[in-house]
């Protein structure tokens, strides 16, 4: 396969070792053949099977780093798995990648409050209403405000 000549692997292994690319970009994966597994780690955790979940999203991340599903998938399978600052510091790469993610900004939110960080999650959910597009979500933005604010 000329995708695999040496000189071609070699240019490649640089970049990523630069910085300039991805091990997606390395190895030459697509976009549907990285969802194909995403889907097989989504079954994982609906079954219950978080390690397994988390080891699936854990190497989608690794291999693309800059897909922001890929890191919100694996900040909630940490949080499934009980591990708090994970899943804050996964949602923290989402909202690198993707700064206007509305999902991302609630998924944040829900772990702040697990943490009592009750102000943190309302700077996150008005952060999270000022850009979504999705009615349900505005919806679930508001009523979370609404509640937080009777506290």
């Amino acid at each position: 396969m000329a995708a695999d000549s040496e000189p071609g692997l070699t240019a490649r292994l640089q970049r990523w070792a630069d910085g300039k690319a991805t091990l997606k970009d390395v190895r030459g994966y697509s976009d549907e053949e990285l969802f194909s597994i995403a889907r097989t780690g989504y079954f994982f955790y609906y079954q219950g099977k978080i390690a397994q979940a988390r080891t699936v999203f854990q190497g989608l991340y690794a291999i693309n780093p800059l897909e922001v599903y890929f890191a919100k998938a694996l900040a909630v399978v940490e949080m499934a798995s009980g591990n708090v600052q994970g899943a804050l510091a996964a949602y923290d790469v989402a909202l690198k990648i993707s700064p206007n993610d509305s999902m991302a900004y609630v998924g944040r939110a829900e772990v702040k409050l697990a943490e009592g960080n009750v102000g943190g999650a309302v700077e996150d959910l008005r952060r999270g209403l000022q850009n979504v597009t999705e009615d349900p979500l505005r919806v679930k933005i508001i009523k979370m405000l609404e509640s937080l604010s009777k506290k």
